[in-house]
């Protein structure tokens, strides 16, 4: 509530910027944030910009702020960054969980089913649930990995405290699945994969990753190069569409990460439907849970968003020259006190430099224009 309270105070300006601090949870979460405010604010989708303080930062590589925030950075020369960048459009997509209904066995005849009455005429509300994507969705072995990770990561948190260790642990993990344990085996016989309304045909996989990102596992590239290739259609994370991309086993999933590997091309669509009968370990964007038996949906959401994405090349000295010493000024009150607030690591600041930018320590945003620059250009921002 604290910083929905911080949003509503700039209800009125027509025009801001917001800086996000954190991971890709982060960014989801002050999306989320916008989504509810927004109704009300003169700038209905407000721009963001990102310091990556989390793990993969996947939506940071790709709109080129970078794999990591070292700490080494001017934060004065981050809000010139934020001031620099251009607006660029972020699908978002709304994936849709609903579960099979149970039938529970009631006394009969021997060996008879008898559906309780009472029980089976449920509202099918109840097992339906809904979240919202921004980078990607997975199921099967890169989700099983994730799942063991933050079980891990919740048991001790105090030992996962930097990304090195982090990703050392994701790593361990993987041998452990290739060496020990294959629970998703066979996984291309055990769903069913319809996109755009057509069934797919699976190949040998034990793994599904649908991408709207060209930036994976903390900068890997699951779907290959970033071209227009027979069927495929060069991909965006502003087309409508997503990539669907198959991961045979642990082995190639770590070379994937490795970024020595692509995955196997599935389909490329904008309605995405998985069907299960087992239970299956599943995530979204990151963040994984076993889903029970059913139907996965993954449809365009109406929500829009707006990112800022970095200029290709910096033009910090110019940029300093030609401010005012006044607007100078305000850029270094900025700094000194937009320290991290006590909601969360949430702080607020603005600084009027012709542009509103708004800062907030611990949430961000997307959505609405075009992007400048090469396709050559854009897939070589995924792997910074």
């Amino acid at each position: 509530m604290f910083f929905y309270y911080r949003l509503y105070v700039f209800r009125n300006i027509p025009k801001y910027r917001i800086l996000a601090c954190g991971g890709d949870g982060t960014i989801g979460w002050v999306l989320q944030c916008l989504d509810i405010v927004k109704q009300e604010a003169a700038c209905f989708s407000p721009p963001c910009g990102i310091v990556p303080l989390g793990t993969g930062n996947d939506l940071a590589r790709v709109l080129r702020w970078g794999g990591g925030y070292t700490g080494e950075e001017n934060p004065l020369d981050i809000l010139k960054d934020v001031i620099e960048a251009e607006e660029v459009r972020l699908d978002r997509w709304a994936v849709v969980f609903h579960e099979e209904e149970k039938q529970p066995a009631n006394p009969g005849r021997e060996g008879e089913i008898i559906p309780d009455r009472e029980q089976t005429m449920t509202n099918p509300e109840d097992q339906t649930s809904m979240i919202i994507m921004n980078n990607y969705f997975g199921i099967g072995i890169d989700a099983d990995v994730c799942l063991k990770f933050h079980n891990k990561r919740d048991a001790n948190p105090e030992k996962f405290q930097s990304r090195l260790f982090n990703k050392t642990q994701y790593v361990k993990i993987g041998l452990q699945k290739a060496l020990f344990e294959r629970s998703c085996k066979d996984l291309w016989k055990r769903i069913e994969l319809e996109v755009d309304g057509k069934m797919i045909e699976l190949p040998n996989i034990e793994g599904i990753v649908i991408l709207n990102l060209l930036s994976w596992g903390s900068g890997a590239n699951p779907w290959g190069t970033a071209k227009e290739e027979g069927v495929f259609q060069k991909p965006t994370h502003y087309d409508g569409l997503l990539e669907v991309v198959g991961i045979p086993d642990v082995s190639r999933l770590g070379l994937i990460q490795s970024k020595l590997a692509a995955g196997i091309r599935i389909a490329q669509g904008g309605s995405i439907r998985i069907t299960t009968h087992e239970e299956w370990p599943v995530q979204v964007d990151g963040e994984p849970h076993i889903q029970p038996p059913g139907t996965i949906t993954i449809l365009k959401s109406a929500l829009k968003a707006k990112m800022l994405k970095k200029a290709k090349k910096s033009r910090r000295f110019n940029a300093a020259s030609t401010l005012s010493s006044s607007n100078q000024q305000q850029l270094r009150q900025a700094q000194s006190e937009g320290s991290p607030g006590s909601f969360g690591g949430c702080g607020v600041v603005t600084s009027h430099l012709g542009v509103d930018v708004q800062l907030s320590h611990g949430k961000s945003t997307p959505d609405d224009l075009q992007t400048a620059g090469t396709g050559e250009e854009e897939e070589e921002d995924a792997f910074l």
